[in-house]
Formats: structure tokens, sequence, C-alpha cells
């Protein structure tokens, strides 16, 4: 999982320039956008981010404002400031949180690029470990009475945090916007993930207040029930899908046939899938091309027509019904 930095500054010629310089280190870091402070803070929200890298005369929000809102919500990510304005002319800016560097502009890019590969290489003092599960992670954290800082990225997708713990116990996280427990919990929805560790955690206030066990059970059964709601509403919504496509398949007989009432029953059946792949692949290896549609002739002689699909769906004929004509319109079905 490679980490991202997030490069906030107006400056389209600079954003390009800078860009197209850490490309050649994209096996290590991706770079994230953002032309202010507004959008700065939304690019945060949605990916997970290690390093911010900022100028404080921008439109809208400037630097200054969103290194604020950066300490409040994610006090944790570094900052390096990318400015024209000179540092002398910047009051006690080394006394404010998070920040790891004042460079000036016009700025030179290798500094830069060493500044941000020591600050990624800081994170990962302890290792780095790939497609790890979260839960048995943790519970191995805890067993081992671990003190360190877990930064962890969800393999399935651009979410990410950050854990604190001291002697096996979880005293703070973060994930986005997600403090405390409420982000401990959404980290133990994730599946796998990539793990950047540092043997170190600096003393801080528990707000967790739990072990990890009943927020880890808590959190799965969350999970369990949002994965049972979110099958039933796809089936839901399949089924929905398919009486629409039936019934569309109905009044389009029915309008190329005069309006004749043609068919039965009109179902989709997953049993056929088997026969309609042999079919593609009778009709494949013969010459003949891809199915329009079959002919299945059953016991008394009663007729189904076949139309292919995911699943194939069945028309059972009525005696009186012209098969032939049937099909002819099937073959031509949208």
């Amino acid at each position: 999982m490679i980490r991202k930095i997030l490069l906030v500054d107006d400056d389209q010629v600079l954003q390009l320039t800078l860009s197209r310089k850490m490309a050649e280190f994209d096996e290590q870091f991706r770079v994230i956008q953002a032309v202010d402070g507004f959008d700065a803070l939304k690019k945060l929200e949605e990916s997970a981010v290690s390093l911010v890298i900022t100028d404080l005369m921008m439109p809208r929000m400037d630097g200054m404002s969103l290194i604020s809102h950066i300490q409040n919500k994610y006090h944790d990510l570094p900052v390096i400031i990318l400015s024209g304005i000179k540092r002398e002319d910047v009051p006690n800016i080394e006394q404010v949180q998070g920040i790891i560097a004042y460079l000036e502009k016009p700025v030179a890019i290798n500094e830069l690029l060493e500044l941000i590969l020591n600050t990624l290489e800081e994170e990962t003092k302890g290792g780095v470990m790939h497609n790890v599960s979260p839960t048995m992670f943790m519970q191995m954290m805890e067993m081992e009475e671990k003190s360190c800082t877990i930064r962890m990225l969800d393999n399935g997708s651009d979410e990410g945090g950050i854990l604190y713990l001291i002697n096996g116990q979880v005293m703070d996280a973060r994930v986005g916007p997600l403090k405390g427990i409420d982000a401990l919990q959404r980290i133990f929805f994730w599946n796998e993930v990539t793990v950047f560790l540092r043997h170190e955690c600096a003393p801080r206030a528990n707000v967790i207040n739990s072990d990890i066990q009943p927020v880890m059970m808590a959190a799965l059964a969350a999970k369990d029930e949002l994965e049972q709601q979110t099958t039933a509403d796809n089936d839901a919504k399949g089924e929905d899908n398919a009486a629409v496509q039936i019934e569309a398949l109905r009044v389009f007989l029915e309008g190329e046939l005069g309006g004749q009432a043609t068919v039965g029953a009109i179902y989709q059946a997953e049993k056929m899938v088997g026969v309609q792949k042999r079919l593609n692949d009778l009709g494949a290896n013969s010459g003949f091309g891809s199915l329009k549609a079959g002919h299945i002739i059953g016991k008394q002689g009663k007729n189904t027509l076949l139309v292919p699909g995911s699943p194939p769906t069945l028309l059972e004929v009525k005696p009186d019904s012209p098969v032939e004509a049937i099909l002819d319109v099937l073959k031509k079905t949208p």
C-alpha cells in the first residue's frame, strides 16, 4: 500500500513541477494535490495522508488556518511549510505544533525530497507489514503489551488511521475525522491492512478506556449486520431489476407480434446458466456465433424458449402460439 502526501498550493506551475519530480518516487509515496485550505480539508477526509506540504498565502483558506484545522482534527500529521514569505517574517512559527520544516520559495527540490523521505522513514522505524488482519494484529499487540505508534492503511479503500498504544492498551485512535473509540471500531471493519510501525508512543490521555476485545466484538457485530443489510438490499434491487426486465420483454414481444398473448410465465433461471454456456461454446466452435435464443421441447410437447442473459430467461410458450415467429422476434431482442 503506497502512502500519500498532500501538496497544498494555488501555484499550478509549482504543483506540476513538484508532482513530476516526485513521480520518480511513486513506489514510496503518491502525491495528492489541493489548491487551498478548503480543498485540502476535503482531501484529508477522503484519503489517509502521511504528510502535508502547504503554502501560506492562498485564496479562501490560507496555510495557517489549514494548519490550525490539522492541529484540531489531525494532530498526528506532520506539516512542511513551503512559502514565498521569509521565515523571519512569520513570528513564532517554530512554536506551532506539528510543523517539522519551513522552506522558502524557490525551493531546492532535492532538499524537499530528502525531508519527505526522512519523514516517511520515521513513520516506519519498527517495520512495515503487508496484508495483515487488523483484528489479529491488534490482539497480538495487546497480548505482547506493546508501546508503539501504528499507522494502518486499509488495502480495500483509501481509508487509513493511526493508533497509539502504551503497554498494549490503545490510548487513542484516528481514522479521517473519526477519533477515539469510533475510530478504533472503524479500523476493525477493515479486512486487510498495511501496517507501518514505530516502537514508541509519547505519553497521552486514555480516551478509549476499554480493552481491545469488547470494542472489536462490537465492531465485528456491526460489520456483520451492515453486510447482511447490504446483501438484502442488493437482493431486493436484483429482484426489482429482474421484474422490470421481464415486463419489458413481455411488452416487446406483444408489440412485435401484433399484441398477441403469445407466452405464459416468464422468469429468470439460474439452473440454465450451464446450458447457456454449452450452447454458446457449441455456436462458437461450429462457426454459428453466440446464442440468440433457444427452443426447448419438453415432455408432452411442452415448448419453452430460452433468452440468453445473466441469468438466462425462460418463456413458457402457450400451445397455440407461433413458436418460430417468437424465435424470430427473440433474435432481435434489444
